[in-house]
């Protein structure tokens, strides 16, 4: 089936010559997507001034895929919302050759004292979702690491004076879905926040055997019952695009130092 496809099916899917190479993947885990582009193009300009040598994907399924050249390395960045897609971009990014993959995005604070804004880099997610047993089928513990080297490496390019929470995360896709009994469940077991990617991001980059790692800020607290729809989330919103827009730019110089 579909998982059997090789490296030069994928080439010529996408329409790309032979010896095309994937050098390194960022994704971002929100919605919608042409929003999303500028913190790309400004971490992109803030690191390389005037930068214009963007490719273009042809094949119109993928066509999303932000792809660019720097020196030699091929980065490849998307916008995914869940697994689906998600899981298909870190796939083919991963056979065309990807060294290193970062996710950036949000999650929910499980932990009282988070704030919007604040970072978590996360060891590992444990998946409430399907796409990882696809890629990880003996691993019964549902749980799916990052690699410690790539998020160390991410973390020393963050400032020590803010917080910076590292332990797990929960990952779930039904937001909507989330009721109090399984907010207080998670928080109870440990748990610093949930989101909808990383563990699949950790699942399918493992099964490759690419490193990589989260760069996520805390949107809302669940446990104190601070949500996207309250006041006060609005207010915070400078706060949140000021961490994003850094998260890009170390997002881009972790990578390229990497691969």
């Amino acid at each position: 089936m579909y998982k059997s496809l090789t490296k030069q099916d994928i080439q010529n899917l996408l329409k790309v010559p032979l010896n095309y190479k994937v050098d390194g993947l960022i994704v971002a885990g929100v919605n919608p997507k042409r929003k999303e582009y500028r913190y790309l193009y400004n971490a992109l300009n803030r690191l390389f001034p005037g930068y214009k040598k963007e490719e273009k994907i042809k094949d119109r399924f993928f066509s999303d895929i932000r792809s660019f050249k720097i020196g030699s390395k091929r980065i490849w960045f998307d916008v995914v919302y869940g697994a689906a897609y998600l899981s298909e971009v870190v796939h083919i990014a991963c056979m065309l050759g990807s060294r290193a993959n970062i996710l950036l995005g949000t999650c929910g604070g499980l932990l009282k004292e988070m704030k919007t804004g604040q970072i978590v880099l996360p060891k590992m997610s444990y998946s409430n979702e399907s796409a990882t047993r696809m890629y990880q089928r003996d691993n019964e513990s549902f749980i799916y690491s990052a690699n410690k080297n790539l998020r160390l490496k991410i973390r020393k390019q963050l400032n020590p004076e803010n917080p910076i929470y590292e332990g797990n995360l929960m990952t779930v896709q039904a937001m909507l879905g989330e009721t109090k009994e399984d907010v207080k469940n998670w928080a109870a077991n440990g748990y610093c926040g949930v989101d909808m990617e990383s563990a699949t991001f950790f699942a399918v980059s493992g099964h490759f055997k690419v490193p990589s790692a989260a760069l996520l800020y805390v949107a809302d607290n669940l446990v104190k019952r601070e949500l996207v729809t309250d006041e006060h989330y609005q207010e915070l919103r400078k706060d949140r695009l000021k961490t994003k827009r850094e998260n890009y730019k170390i997002a881009l110089e972790v990578i390229l130092r990497k691969i």
